[in-house]
């Protein structure tokens, strides 16, 4: 937990720039070992929370029908018709296209989420809640949010949690390297010279503010659903935050810098407060907390958030080593932090997730089982050693 906002300093952003939206894994997740008494008394399956329920028909947000749940500075020079009269985005590549995001109110761009709900509100009132973060290196993945929602999402509002697929401020700038457009914080992360570099130095900083920027927006959602938890039919004290490549980074950042609140309210009757910021549990596949940041890894402390992570040792996209640091960190601080790590596997973030549905739920599904008080008589949370060097 950080006591002052510091920006994240990126001497090499590993943020994992694909714009990720985990597709439904072919198979199932295997049950996990042992019964599972559900903590909601709901005799109709003693496996709620850790597989799909054959009695629960999840329902999501139309893909046109998102949901608005807040507002925020926009960030982006390219938003809407700011820098092109037909309102498009990413001019000249390969994504060009028409700019999907509403109009900006005051300034402001109006947030949208996208759930899948279980459909089980009538026989539990109060369901714990995922919000799923997508990735793209916070330039990219405006069209990800009801992918997300649709997959990932889909699958685990099947065993029972209101899955929200939450939209976040990204930068949809791209410079110039070599001859194609990338990412800014891609640039960013693969820059080789000299650390003094005037356009390195400027680039940097704007990358590091939009990381930010998304670090306040993961934090103002998770306010917003405790805040309407009735409405939602959510139990505001089992909210998870789970996020792929980008949305991974996201992910750690709101267990680790939860206090990072910014000053500028969301929505109506949003307090502010650091406390109602905070996930209960995070999970993930391919982020990071970077390695170079002692603003957040020499300040995770046993009031911080536990984790469950998977990653594979040759990730082009995000690095290895920082990952096992911030593990290694957060282990070291009392938490629980469990890694997977796929150590002769170079699949990042969803294609990793994908290559092992059966073994990624399971892990997933039992620590938040664990962590949440969901289900008793569940594995023990792991400390599984990390690939060597």
């Amino acid at each position: 937990m950080r006591k002052s906002l510091v920006s994240v300093v990126a001497v090499g952003i590993v943020l994992g720039l694909a714009a990720c939206a985990p597709t439904r894994p072919a198979s199932e997740a295997s049950s996990s070992s042992g019964s599972s008494k559900n903590a909601n008394s709901e005799s109709s399956s003693s496996t709620l929370y850790l597989r799909p329920q054959p009695n629960l028909q999840p329902t999501v947000t139309p893909s046109d029908q998102g949901i608005v749940w807040g507002y925020a500075q926009n960030i982006d020079e390219n938003y809407g018709e700011m820098s092109d009269p037909s309102g498009r985005i990413y001019p000249g590549t390969k994504i060009e296209s028409k700019d999907p995001r509403p109009a900006l109110v005051d300034g402001k761009q109006p947030l949208r989420m996208w759930i899948a709900d279980p459909g089980n509100r009538d026989s539990v009132a109060a369901r714990p809640a995922i919000l799923w973060f997508h990735g793209g290196g916070f330039a990219k993945g405006l069209g990800a949010m009801y992918n997300l929602a649709e997959g990932a999402g889909k699958d685990y509002a099947k065993r029972g949690y209101v899955s929200i697929s939450v939209e976040y401020r990204i930068d949809t700038s791209l410079v110039e390297k070599g001859s194609s457009s990338t990412a800014l914080c891609q640039w960013v992360q693969d820059f080789t010279g000299s650390a003094s570099d005037p356009t390195y130095l400027e680039r940097r900083a704007h990358c590091n503010s939009n990381i930010d920027a998304a670090l306040q927006d993961a934090l103002a959602a998770i306010r917003y659903v405790r805040a309407h938890a009735s409405e939602l039919g959510v139990d505001p004290n089992k909210i998870v935050v789970g996020g792929f490549s980008a949305g991974g980074v996201i992910a750690y950042e709101t267990a680790f810098s939860w206090d990072q609140v910014g000053d500028s309210p969301y929505f109506n009757g949003d307090n502010l407060s650091a406390a109602d910021s905070r996930p209960q549990a995070v999970i993930g596949a391919s982020g990071t907390i970077p390695p170079w940041d002692d603003s957040v890894l020499s300040q995770i402390g046993p009031d911080d958030v536990p984790t469950s992570f998977i990653a594979s040792r040759f990730d082009p996209a995000v690095n290895y080593k920082s990952t096992a640091l911030t593990v290694t960190t957060a282990r070291t601080a009392g938490l629980v932090a469990e890694l997977t790590s796929y150590c002769d596997e170079s699949l990042h973030a969803e294609r990793l997730y994908e290559a092992h549905p059966r073994a990624t739920d399971d892990q997933w599904t039992t620590f938040l089982a664990r962590q949440l008080g969901l289900n008793t008589n569940v594995r023990e949370s792991s400390a599984n050693p990390l690939c060597s060097n």
